[in-house]
């Protein structure tokens, strides 16, 4: 496929363009990465930019197969076979104008140069297992989110070539991050945070995605098509509008953007200057195995909080991290930090001359307050911190994209637990979002006004008594 798109030349003759693809488009079809994922709001055109992507490699790969997967049988009609938005309005007649012909009943395309496309959906296990014996040069998952994780490990890994054809096998997805496979699409394909030890087979420079939003498309109706989600719940506008990760049972409203502009997640700050003119606070949350110590930076601006910088420790001991802390205050420039918000059980005694773990930071040079463990009061912490803006469009609390990308990636992961529902459930990935909570609990003065104490004026002020009063001149009257 150019850059012009796909043409094909009609029967009196005449060139007929089927396919001009917009510049995010162009940037997926051009992409060279095994494992790529389109990744953005809804009516940004991944499907159809899906299906021509498919249509490009079957006719430049002669003889090869390749598959077109989606959840329901439903969504597939909907999405690929039935469709509105192009002149020919089915895939039985855009494979005419291919030169091929379209199957209804098998759901195959036929390609002018034998190769095939295949249309399937894997709503069931065995719908799943039906396909797992063959070979495809390259398969197209519409919606990854909606697919289990699972079935899309075992149906990408019967994509292959053979020896010799000089062919690339790969993967292509285009989803909204909305789905049971929501956070493992992130995970793998946006955040490519495998642990290395479980999946030692994984490689990041296998995976990416690109971005691809509505904004994008040039063909579509924006500011209509938007008016559409008004009604929605916040969980949908989340995903289908924004394109942000979220997932229904989401515990946080996390906005990284609002309205296009950056809103808790801001990707610029002016470190050097946060570090002289703010009070810095660190937050502290142990761990050691599997579950990470982690621990945070956080400048507290007037009424504002910046979540400027964060680390994490495997199996590291108490005295080694406290070491690390002081390191990393000397980078950032930091000559004092008011204290260190923890988790009261690090500082719980079982013996006189036990030392705790709040003990020996604090020997270190480490300086430490117990916050509380509380997971109710961790929800309502954070949910006020997020809901409450110091002014239009500038939220209480912010992260630092470059500094916190644990913290940033943490946040939407969190959960309702389904029997305390005030409460944020345990979660692998709770630790940064704990420690947050430390110092939003124990910080938790209301500073959403900024009180200014203006000079009394001269005439305002209380004069002395002239009167003489017995006793008032007395030394016992002084203090």
């Amino acid at each position: 496929m150019s850059n012009a798109g796909l043409s094909v030349k009609l029967a009196d003759g005449t060139l007929f363009t089927m396919y001009v693809p917009f510049a995010a488009q162009r940037a997926f079809h051009e992409s060279d990465v095994t494992n790529l994922l389109a990744l953005g709001n809804r009516g940004g055109g991944k499907s159809v930019m899906m299906r021509f992507d498919a249509h490009a490699r079957a006719l430049a790969c002669p003889g090869s197969s390749l598959i077109l997967i989606r959840k329901t049988y439903k969504q597939l009609l909907e999405s690929h076979v039935y469709f509105q938005g192009l002149p020919w309005g089915s895939l039985k007649r855009e494979m005419e104008l291919l030169g091929g012909y379209f199957n209804k009943t098998d759901y195959i395309c036929h390609y002018p140069n034998n190769s095939k496309l295949f249309l399937s959906y894997v709503g069931h296990e065995s719908d799943a297992l039906n396909l797992l014996s063959a070979e495809f040069v390259g398969a197209y998952f519409d919606e990854l989110s909606t697919i289990p994780w699972d079935y899309f490990i075992k149906l990408a890994a019967s994509v292959r070539v053979p020896r010799g054809s000089g062919w690339k096998a790969v993967v292509r997805a285009a989803t909204n991050p909305l789905g049971e496979s929501a956070a493992d699409v992130m995970k793998y394909f946006v955040y490519k945070d495998v642990d290395p030890i479980d999946e030692p087979d994984y490689n990041p420079d296998d995976w990416g995605y690109i971005r691809i939003n509505m904004e994008d498309n040039i063909h579509l109706d924006v500011e209509q098509y938007k008016k559409r989600f008004a009604a929605l719940p916040d969980y949908l506008k989340k995903a289908w509008l924004y394109g942000e990760y979220a997932e229904e049972n989401a515990l946080f409203s996390f906005y990284p953007t609002k309205d296009g502009k950056p809103y808790h997640v801001i990707n610029e700050l002016d470190l050097e200057g946060i570090v002289k003119k703010a009070r810095i606070f660190r937050v502290y949350d142990h761990g050691y195995k599997p579950d990470p110590a982690y621990c945070a930076w956080i400048a507290h601006l007037g009424n504002r909080y910046v979540v400027f910088h964060e680390k994490t420790w495997y199996e590291t001991v108490v005295s080694d991290i406290a070491t690390s802390m002081k390191e990393i205050d000397t980078e950032l420039g930091l000559s004092r930090v008011q204290t260190t918000y923890c988790d009261p059980t690090i500082d719980i005694k079982t013996g006189q001359d036990y030392r705790t773990i709040k003990d020996i930071f604090e020997m270190s040079g480490i300086g430490m307050d117990c916050s509380v463990n509380n997971r109710e009061q961790f929800a309502s912490a954070i949910h006020t911190a997020l809901a409450e803006e110091v002014e239009p469009g500038i939220p209480r609390l912010q992260i630092y994209s470059k500094g916190c990308p644990y913290l940033i990636r943490a946040i939407p992961m969190q959960r309702f637990n389904s029997r305390r529902p005030l409460a944020m459930d345990d979660q692998k990935h709770d630790h940064p979002v704990v420690a947050l909570a430390y110092f939003l609990i124990s910080h938790a003065a209301d500073e959403s006004r900024t009180f200014v104490q203006k000079p009394i004026k001269p005439w305002m002020r209380p004069k002395r008594d002239s009167r003489l009063v017995l006793g008032s001149e007395s030394v016992r009257g002084t203090i």
